[in-house]
Order: structure tokens, then sequence, then C-alpha cells
């Protein structure tokens, strides 16, 4: 029995200069509780086998997350660890242990009662003040590494006189469509259903709440949608996340600043080509045009492309086979929207043109459709059945 003792008590030493702690909770009542050596023991040979002593450890440091958590009193704010991840070390094979401590003191973060919630990779304050403002550093150990992280957790006073956080995001609307406002609580939220544990949203605008349904506002999922947006949609949203968390019930929330834009472009109209087969005669010149029509106001943020199956044509009109520069075409007014052209060109045909699907390919943030053409030779007498 006495290798038992020597061991954990000898390998287990007090922290190493760079604050990496790996100590053992109590080498009095191991000394004095041969079950607890035992515990010891087997955790030193499960999880902890790295603990070499202050002068051997040498965990990587990956330094302070570039991303803060902001949060204000009275607030639940999550703080998690990006470590766990297959860019770190092969976590879905390789056993390990992940412990929080307090950068200023060193010491160990463990749960407490009401106010801290520690799960893995996840720090939880449940109930924020300004005191916890600051950095939380993690150590993952595996059995022969380990790896250190900070985090940083920023609480700002409550804004007097103001409803919402004072740090807010920022979100565009578009004028005269149906558009959303994404609420940036989506990790919380994932983390929460992976515990099983239920929330719910609700949104406010200003100090009012918006009640799912009504007026032009409608609740999807992590989205507030608004139909026929318009200038008076312009202000500030908050979006606050209630969920009961270690015996707690809690609440985050999140502030997002909402301008309006007039000019909006919607999905684009491929009207040329119109998926169909063209015959041209081999050693001529022959160029087909691709028109879309881009619904909206304002100039469109759209660009047109032709493609065959090796991939893009360039505008250099040196080569045999090229297209030219997009234009806007000039509008009669009689629609909202805007017309786009470009034109492919072949210099002279030759017997690889033909057989081939041309393709006029539209790219906006809204959508990308396409419409293509097909050539065959002039005298060809084959019956080709085409798409609409």
């Amino acid at each position: 029995m006495n290798v038992v003792f020597l061991i954990p008590l000898r390998t287990r030493d007090s922290p190493s200069s760079s604050g990496n702690v790996c100590t053992p909770s109590s080498v009095n009542a191991a000394a004095m509780d041969l079950s607890l050596v035992l515990v010891s023991f087997v955790f030193f040979f499960g999880l902890c086998g790295i603990c070499r002593g202050s002068e051997e450890e040498n965990c990587t440091d990956y330094k302070l997350q570039f991303e803060r958590v902001f949060s204000v009193p009275g607030d639940v704010a999550m703080l998690r660890s990006t470590l766990v991840s297959s860019d770190v070390f092969d976590f879905k094979t390789v056993p390990y242990n992940i412990t929080w401590y307090n950068s200023v003191s060193g010491q160990e973060i463990s749960s407490q009662t009401g106010h801290i919630l520690v799960h893995e990779e996840t720090l939880w304050i449940l109930n924020v003040t300004m005191n916890d403002s600051g950095d939380y550093v993690t150590i993952l150990r595996t059995p022969s590494h380990c790896y250190r992280e900070a985090s940083r957790l920023v609480v700002d006073e409550r804004p007097t006189g103001e409803c919402g956080r004072p740090r807010k995001a920022y979100q565009q609307l578009t004028k005269g469509v149906t558009d959303n406002l994404n609420c940036p609580l989506k990790n919380e939220m994932n983390k929460l259903n992976s515990y099983n544990i239920s929330s719910s949203i609700k949104w406010y605008r200003g100090c009012d709440p918006i009640e799912d349904g009504t007026g032009s506002y409608e609740y999807w999922g992590t989205r507030l949608k608004i139909t026929s947006v318009d200038l008076q949609h312009k202000g500030t949203y908050t979006c606050t996340l209630t969920f009961t968390l270690g015996g707690i019930k809690g609440s985050v929330s999140e502030t997002i600043s909402a301008e309006v834009k007039g000019d909006y472009s919607l999905v684009p109209q491929v009207h040329e080509p119109s998926n169909d087969v063209i015959k041209a005669q081999s050693g001529y010149n022959f160029s087909k045009r691709c028109l879309v029509f881009v619904p909206g106001v304002g100039k469109p943020i759209v660009d047109i492309y032709w493609l065959d199956k090796d991939g893009f044509f360039e505008t250099n009109t040196s080569h045999r086979v090229h297209m030219l520069e997009q234009r806007l075409l000039p509008q009669d007014g009689s629609s909202k929207g805007a017309w786009l052209e470009t034109w492919l060109i072949f210099s002279e045909l030759k017997e690889e043109d033909f057989n081939i699907n041309y393709t006029c390919h539209a790219y906006s943030d809204r959508g990308f459709p396409e419409r293509y053409f097909s050539l065959q030779p002039a005298d060809s007498n084959i019956t080709v059945v085409t798409g609409a």
C-alpha cells in the first residue's frame, strides 16, 4: 500500500509558474483516508496522467479568445471554451477533462448554487454582477497533453432610462419586402437544447413587447419576421431568452439596432436563353445574349456569367470564345426592376463548340437562377427534347 500513497502525492505538485493548476483537492485528506487515496490513484491514471509537476507540465496556450461575452447585471452569461474541437485534438476518441480557473486568483471555479454552474466546456454565471467582469481560464487535459485558453466577460452598467442592452448588434431590413431580424442568442439556445432544457424567446421593440402574429410581426424560430418592411420599422429591437438552469430562472438578452434600406433586389429572372437548341454553321461567327430582369428598387447587386462544362468564360476579347462585360439596360419606368445583359461571343464556330450546353448564371444574395442553350450543326437532323 505504500506505493499507492507515494505515486499520487509525489506526482501531483503545486501550480507551475505558467499558472497551470494541477493539485489534489486535499493532501491531508488523502493521507488520512485510504479510500480517497485510491480514488486519486484511479483518476490519476485516467484523465490526469499528464500532471507531472510544475517543471514538466507545459500547456499549449491558445491565448485569449477573440470574441468577447457581453452582459449586464442581473442577466445570465454563458462562457464557452473552444478547446473541444478536432482542430485542437481528437476529442471523439481521446479522454479529457476540463477545469475552469479565475485568471486573477488562479483558483479553480466550481459550481455555486444560485450563481455559478460549470458544465464541461461551458461556464454559466447565473446572476451577473459588475464584479464578474474579467478573464476566465480553461485548461483541458488529456492523458498526454494539456491545452489552455482564456475567455473574457465584459459587464456593462444597464443604461439609465433606456430599454435594451448598451451594446447593440446592427442589422439591415429591406424596404418593400418581407425580411427578418436574427436574434444573436442561437449559441445559448443550442446549448440549452443539448441539456434538454426548454427555453422561450420574447421580442421587444424599444420597451414595448411584440406579440407573436400581431401586426406585421411573426416569431420564426430565433428570428423576427417582418412583413412589408417600411421606414417605420427602423429602431431598436431586443430578443430575450428565458429559461431555468441550476434551479434558477434566468434570462439573457441582445439588442439590435435595425436600419431600413430603400434599395432592394429580389430573385433575378433569367429571360434569355430559354433552354433551347440553336443550329449554327461551323466556320461562322455566333453570339447569344443573356437577359436578366431583377425586380426591386435601385441598382441591383447581381453578377451574370456564361459558362460551359469547363467553367466560366473570360471577358478577354482576344479569346475566340469570350463574354462581354454585363451592362445595365435603360429603364422604361413600366416596372419596378432593372434589366441586365451580357453576350457570349464566338468569333468563329468550330466542331468542338457543338453539342455543349452554354449556361447563363445570375448570382445574387437572393438566389442563383440559370438557363442554357445548346449548339447543333446547321445540317444536323438530330431531334433534341429540351426543358422549358
